[in-house]
């Protein structure tokens, strides 16, 4: 069980460098290779509306400045990552490849930001993510909730301070749903390697445990030793208890399924989920 490739979308944002730092941390147990990827919008799109008609020179005003823009914002991600991975001792190189410690590499293309991330998550084995905030650019949400809600592959949200360290107590959250067996499954890299395991199940009635048990002898068939706990939400809410709880064991990773009911991509911020993905406080491991 490992990880061998991460992607990280850069934008050249104030966030970029949290990100950054998650993916390497990461990335060294298993020696991963890190891509820093920053899409730039084809200029034209600047463009808009194209039922009216502009002057030429109108029209080459806005993609000209479209371009400056984007070619600031690529040197900006760019800084911050040859930052990032000089703070965390992560040797840079020109391709992916595997050197037995964490690489990385920047790379540059034109697209549309969610369809060239869902396309290059397909062939990555996480794919880490900014702290997502309501007011953050909506391309961000986009790209977070095609990766998350079509392709399968697990995301990793970054917390709004940089961690020093990922993956050595884990608390799994655990509802006996599909989406949850899924994340445990997509998370067994990690959790392989992890000092510490704990299967947490928030009781919605008396007696209701989720089947935690059944999780717990999966994880022993595999060498992976856990606790459980099971916790009544009281006035909480469950995404509130369960990040309550989370934050009490002290841990450096959550694992949790991306919950919904649907396959549409707008019902994944829906519940449970839009409050796990609005909390910055721990690195949370996701799969839909």
């Amino acid at each position: 069980m490992a990880i061998a490739k991460i992607v990280v979308p850069v934008t050249g944002s104030s966030r970029d460098g949290a990100a950054l730092v998650t993916a390497f941390e990461a990335a060294k147990p298993f020696g991963a290779h890190v891509e820093a990827l920053f899409v730039h919008r084809d200029p034209r799109e600047a463009v808009g509306y194209p039922e009216l008609t502009l002057r030429p020179e109108i029209v080459q005003n806005l993609v000209d400045t479209a371009e400056l823009l984007a070619k600031e914002a690529g040197q900006a991600a760019n800084r911050a990552f040859a930052a990032a991975a000089a703070g965390a001792e992560v040797e840079v190189v020109e391709t992916p490849q595997r050197a037995g410690e964490a690489t990385a590499s920047y790379r540059e293309v034109t697209g549309h930001p969610s369809r060239v991330l869902a396309a290059e998550a397909a062939l990555s084995d996480l794919v880490v993510f900014p702290p997502i905030g309501h007011k953050d650019d909506p391309e961000i949400h986009d790209a977070f909730v095609r990766v998350l809600a079509e392709t399968g592959r697990p995301v990793l949200l970054a917390p709004e301070d940089p961690p020093q360290h990922i993956g050595r107590r884990i608390v799994v959250g655990w509802d006996g749903r599909a989406a949850a067996a899924k994340a445990l499954l997509s998370a067994l890299p990690f959790l392989d390697k992890a000092s510490a395991v704990e299967i947490l199940s928030v009781q919605r009635s008396p007696g209701d445990n989720h089947g935690i048990d059944d999780a717990r002898d999966y994880l022993a068939l595999h060498g992976i030793g856990c606790s459980e706990r099971v916790i009544e939400p009281g006035k909480r809410s469950i995404a509130g208890a369960l990040l309550d709880a989370a934050k009490g064991s002290d841990c450096d990773l959550l694992v949790v399924g991306g919950y919904g009911h649907s396959r549409l991509a707008e019902s994944v911020f829906g519940g449970v989920t839009a409050s796990i993905v609005s909390y910055p406080k721990l690195p949370i491991f996701m799969v839909h």
